[in-house]
């Protein structure tokens, strides 16, 4: 065959082979917008559903923002599932499932061991005594809501999208389901804190307890609790008690830090693990200028496409009152979550309590208290797995040591006492003094709640089942032991509250919120910083007149007030004679020197100081807990700033007291130490950036929020995510922005005057790109945009009629 004619083959070839593609590729994409067309909501239009008793009227705006205009709230709860069901079917599914233990069947074999961890719960047989227990009111209205999810799934035209993608049918909603997503909270909440609690048995069984006590604080100077009582620095433990020159050296634990360093991730951003957190905070009418109250909440989580979160407004009439309700509402449940009644408006945080205790049962007793619970997990395309649980009355085993103790978790989370719909009484609250028992009547996940009325008043308190105990206790005790058992729960007069101080504001932010005896009510345990909490205080006492515009730079606050004294100390270090022993870091120090004080994007002097710190850090920590890990070679520093998130308080003492005997034995000295640091750093940027003035904040601080069914799709999937993109904002600052981690929505708002509020959500309100609302108010967020709290104009109209009223 001549040439010629081998090249015309490969050419007609290589067209028809480029033919192919484009048809397959056209095909499969046709097929894909077929399938998300056909699973959008209804927009327009009327519908007969079962069991509606009236109209109802669901006004959506530009944003996809629903406002239901309902004559009962039993036709509300079924237009919320309906909803639910339409826009967010598979989040709530994914939520069952996770606290159920049932990921692996939709998922495949990479869920195993979280759909593990969850039978260890037993969730869904807590979840149906939670809805047995439910009184006669509340359970109607879940009743009422399942049968509007199952309609508004039914009324599809096709099942949503992900289950296309992934092969999979959705089932249909039960009532138990919906505890099951309340329970999905408390494992996103608390699921891990018992882990925290089998590594400080670690510290304990390796360590001096002196030193442990050094290691681990309730609390730093940070520390701005509502009753201003602030703790005790705990001194460093002397030689006698603990000293590294006796210790293994540590040089292979330098290299290993210096090889983690290399990736970005690690290097620069895991100081500390992301917290479940938020902010929130209330100011009192007395400093307003409506002379009402002004409440302001930003809820930190995992970020994901959709969010979290789903807004709605909806009102009905009742006892010859229209009641009106605006904010935000969790798929899987028929509630309100934060928002406002215009009676009052409130917000959660976090609270970071104790709810949980680790109880060592002794080898010789354990086994015959021990019941073996054989759990059967389905998996996609796999043989299902048989996981055996140990469960004791006690609780689920989670480890056996050494000797053979067994470790047991009693948890709140484990009673079906944990979670109710209690927040169906909160809608009708209509003042801070009606509302706070009915928080503390409320019965999932523990959190701050912070609210406020027309009347000017605010008020804090908890949400949440809290043991009824003597003592809270953050280390494994006897299953026996009667000074720490818990008796049942408190009763609504017996929680912690605060109302009207003279300062005229309340705020948390998941730190330490009270002291001594109602210390041990919420528990001693691991707290945030209370960095994040002091800036917010600092800035509420100077405002005058506070109006939601400033709520919302509150929120946006990038000052990192917490790492300047980092930037003082590190320019001390840099001083004459350190850099004319290493002149190659002048560049560092010049950039160092003119940081602007703020964790903006664009910002090279933030990244230098914070990846100063965190090095430093790792290389001290490192030292003092060598032995720990070289004992448990699962373990690593890592733990420890997973363990803790007050590590800054014993940091900051070592780095100014330089203690001989805790510094890290691969180092002479302590400005050894921070050289090392230092010129790793140095080198790290230069090569990464091909010069240090070109690292940026934002190069490490990308934001990355992606569709858990986007990996499906190998080609396209990108297109169901959030473009990856470089944010300002932090950890330890109001503005708390990680990868995925950040603020799932932002509000702040006068009761009786919504008009004026402010509301951010990320993502924003449609599960499916075809949606003509998808990303609609993602921009506001991102950028710190003021928008409306309230629903806008209309422009989407349905209509829910009963099923007899068909023509």
């Amino acid at each position: 065959m001549s040439i010629e004619r081998k090249h015309s083959t490969i050419k007609k070839a290589l067209l028809f082979s480029g033919l192919s593609t484009m048809v397959v590729t056209s095909c499969a994409s046709y097929w894909l917008w077929d399938r998300l067309n056909s699973a959008l909501p209804l927009l327009n239009g009327e519908v007969n559903l079962p069991h509606i008793e009236n109209e109802v009227v669901i006004d959506r705006d530009r944003s996809g923002v629903p406002s239901i205009i309902a004559q009962t709230r039993m036709d509300v709860s079924r237009a919320m599932g309906f909803l639910h069901a339409q826009e967010r079917f598979f989040q709530m599914d994914y939520l069952r499932r996770k606290a159920a233990g049932e990921l692996s069947a939709l998922f495949g074999e990479s869920f195993v061991s979280a759909d593990k961890e969850a039978r260890l719960h037993q969730f869904r047989k807590s979840a149906r005594q939670a809805y047995e227990s439910l009184d006669v009111r509340h359970k109607a209205l879940l009743d009422a809501y399942v049968e509007g999810v199952n309609a508004g799934l039914e009324k599809l035209d096709n099942t949503p999208f992900e289950y296309t993608l992934l092969q999979a049918s959705p089932n249909l909603w039960q009532a138990e389901d919906s505890f099951l997503v309340s329970f999905a909270m408390f494992m996103e909440m608390q699921g891990h804190d018992y882990r925290n609690t089998l590594y400080l048995n670690k510290l304990r069984q390796n360590l001096p307890q002196a030193l442990v006590d050094f290691l681990v604080p309730l609390g730093t100077s940070w520390d701005q609790p509502l009753d201003t009582q602030h703790l005790a620095a705990i001194s460093i433990p002397s030689a006698e008690v603990y000293s590294l020159k006796s210790a293994t050296d540590t040089n292979q634990d330098i290299l290993a830090l210096h090889e983690q360093a290399d990736s970005l991730y690690t290097m620069a951003l895991q100081d500390s693990p992301s917290v479940a957190g938020s902010n929130n905070w209330a100011v009192s009418g007395a400093n307003t200028k409506s002379g009402k109250a002004l409440v302001a909440n930003d809820m930190h989580l995992n970020l994901n496409v959709p969010n979290i979160w789903y807004r709605v407004g909806f009102s009905w009439h009742e006892a010859n009152e229209d009641r009106k309700l605006t904010g935000v509402s969790l798929p899987g449940l028929p509630l309100m979550i934060a928002g406002s009644n215009t009676h009052i408006a409130w917000g959660f945080t976090n609270s970071m309590g104790d709810w949980s205790d680790l109880l060592r049962i002794p080898a010789d007793r354990g086994e015959e208290l021990v019941t073996h619970v054989t759990q059967h997990i389905d998996v996609k395309d796999a043989e299902p797995v048989e996981y055996v649980v140990d469960i004791t009355p006690y609780g689920p085993v989670v480890e056996r040591e050494q000797n053979g103790d067994l470790l047991v978790l009693r948890w709140v989370a484990h009673s079906s006492s944990a979670v109710n719909l209690g927040l169906l009484e909160v809608e009708r609250a209509s003042s801070v003094d009606t509302a706070l028992p009915l928080f503390n009547n409320t019965h999932m996940t523990h959190l701050n709640v912070v609210v406020g009325d027309e009347q000017g008043n605010i008020g804090w308190t908890m949400l949440g089942a809290l043991p009824k105990r003597a003592h809270s206790v953050w280390a494994p005790i006897d299953y026996d032991n009667k000074e720490y058992d818990w008796s049942g729960y408190l009763t609504t007069d017996k929680y912690p509250k605060r109302v009207n101080p003279k300062s005229g504001f309340i705020f948390t932010a998941n730190a330490r919120v009270v002291s001594g005896d109602e210390l041990d009510i919420i528990g001693r345990e691991n707290y945030a910083l209370g960095a994040r909490a002091q800036q917010i205080h600092n800035g509420l006492r100077v405002m005058h007149e506070p109006s939601e515009a400033q709520m919302l730079r509150t929120q946006l606050d990038s000052r990192a007030i917490f790492l300047q004294r980092w930037q003082y100390l590190l320019l001390s270090i840099m001083n004459e004679e350190f850099m004319a022993k290493y002149p190659e870091l002048a560049e560092y120090r010049k950039i160092v020197n003119n940081w602007n004080g703020k964790a903006l994007k664009d910002s090279t002097g933030y990244l230098l100081v914070r990846a100063f710190r965190t090095q430093v850090a790792r290389r001290v920590f490192s030292g003092i807990l060598s032995g720990v890990n070289e004992s448990n070679p699962d373990l690593n520093v890592f733990d420890y700033f997973s363990l803790t998130s007050q590590w800054e308080g014993p940091l900051w003492k070592l780095v100014n007291e330089h203690p001989d005997h805790l510094l890290n034995t691969h180092f002479e000295s302590w400005q050894a130490l921070y050289a090392d640091a230092l010129t790793f750093l140095n080198d790290h940027f230069n090569n990464t950036h091909g010069s240090i003035a070109n690292a940026k904040w934002g190069d490490y601080n990308k934001v990355a929020i992606s569709h858990p069914v986007a990996g499906a799709l190998p080609l396209i999937g990108r297109f169901f995510n959030i473009p990856e993109y470089g944010a300002d904002g932090d950890i330890n600052m109001p503005l708390v922005q990680e990868q995925s981690f950040g603020a799932s929505m932002r509000m702040g708002v006068t009761p009786g005057e919504e008009q004026s509020g402010f509301f951010h959500m990320p993502v924003g309100q449609a599960s499916n790109p075809m949606s003509p609302y998808w990303m609609a108010g993602h921009d506001d967020w991102q950028k710190g945009v003021f928008s409306p709290f309230l629903p806008q104009e209309t422009v989407y109209s349905l209509k829910l009629l009963p099923a007899e009223s068909k023509e």
